[in-house]
């Protein structure tokens, strides 16, 4: 509404108010920037105790989605005021929130390097989610701190919510040192065997990645996730649909149309020729914009339709780095 009434008293739209690399819930919600209202989509898996996973591209807003989860669970509505899921959120308590992003371990050189970035990834993690973490000996490895976090939910009396983003950061970044890439399979799956045998203790749980390593088998076994990747349930639930661009940003559209000389209806078919076109259903029956280039278009001074998700995020490095060491 505050933007609308910007173009109405013919004042120059603030492209602050757009979410263009915000990836924290609290920060669009604090700062009154434009949150696209996903949570009718998504208030079903929460509702309940769940086990999931969805992988989408880089720059699709699965930090953000985790990001939503960690605030509705760790605060309840406290910032979902005028959002779909305030209508029809019925649990009211609040949960430890366990956040895991494993970009903060995705650079290594050997096992070793990334075994105590891992530890201290968990460390903090667990700190930040008011639950008590032993002190383990400083000579302990990786596994025992494994064993020391499994003992963490086994004796709480709480029931945390597990929020893990970017699980195959790590295996990507080594996908070309064979050595390497097994070793770091061997923690991520001791870590995710902890995580299946105290499944029971966790409110939710919810892993995001780029694809899924299945020949690793991480998630094997009676718990497994249930994957969302290509449901078409869930096929809108990252990226932008065309109406949810008409509902939340027609005056930065049109204001881009104006520039360009065209409708907005003409500007939003060649947004839709540019950053249309991806589509995460196994029936095909949905499809989205890429939310960062069109956001990026969007937020251009002098706009034209560039390619910017290729730009920022797009490059294929792991197909480039195959292809140089296979030539």
């Amino acid at each position: 509404y505050k933007i609308i009434g910007m173009m109405e008293e013919g004042k120059r739209l603030d492209s602050r108010y757009l979410p263009l690399g915000s990836c924290s819930f609290v920060e669009i919600r604090d700062w009154h920037k434009i949150y696209v209202d996903k949570t009718a989509c998504f208030a079903d898996l929460a509702t309940v105790t769940g086990y999931y996973i969805l992988t989408r591209p880089r720059r699709f807003g699965k930090t953000l989605l985790v990001s939503t989860f960690e605030s509705l669970f760790k605060e309840g509505l406290k910032r979902f005021k005028g959002l779909a899921v305030e209508k029809n959120w019925t649990d009211p308590a609040t949960y430890p929130v366990i956040r895991l992003d494993f970009t903060a371990c995705r650079t290594f050189k050997s096992i070793k390097e990334f075994s105590l970035k891992f530890d201290e990834m968990l460390s903090k993690a667990v700190l930040l989610s008011g639950l008590k973490y032993p002190e383990p000996d400083k000579t302990l490895g990786i596994f025992n701190k494994l064993d020391l976090f499994e003992l963490l939910l086994a004796q709480s009396d709480d029931y945390p919510v597990l929020l893990i983003d970017e699980y195959d950061a790590p295996l990507n970044d080594c996908l070309n040192d064979e050595k390497l890439f097994d070793e770091v399979g061997k923690v991520l799956r001791a870590f995710y065997d902890m995580v299946k045998r105290q499944s029971g203790k966790l409110r939710f749980l919810l892993v995001t990645g780029i694809c899924r390593f299945q020949n690793l088998g991480l998630f094997s076994g009676a718990n497994n996730l249930t994957d969302l990747s290509m449901d078409q349930a869930y096929g809108t639930l990252l990226g932008y649909t065309e109406k949810e661009i008409r509902q939340y940003f027609s005056p930065y559209v049109e204001r881009n149309a104006e520039f360009l000389g065209l409708s907005l209806d003409e500007c939003l078919l060649q947004m839709k020729r540019h950053y249309d076109g991806f589509c995460f259903d196994e029936d095909g029956a949905t499809h989205v914009f890429n939310p960062w280039s069109v956001l990026s278009f969007l937020a251009k001074a002098t706009p034209k339709f560039e390619n910017f998700w290729y730009e920022t995020s797009g490059n294929a490095t792991v197909l480039l780095n195959y292809l140089k060491s296979h030539s």
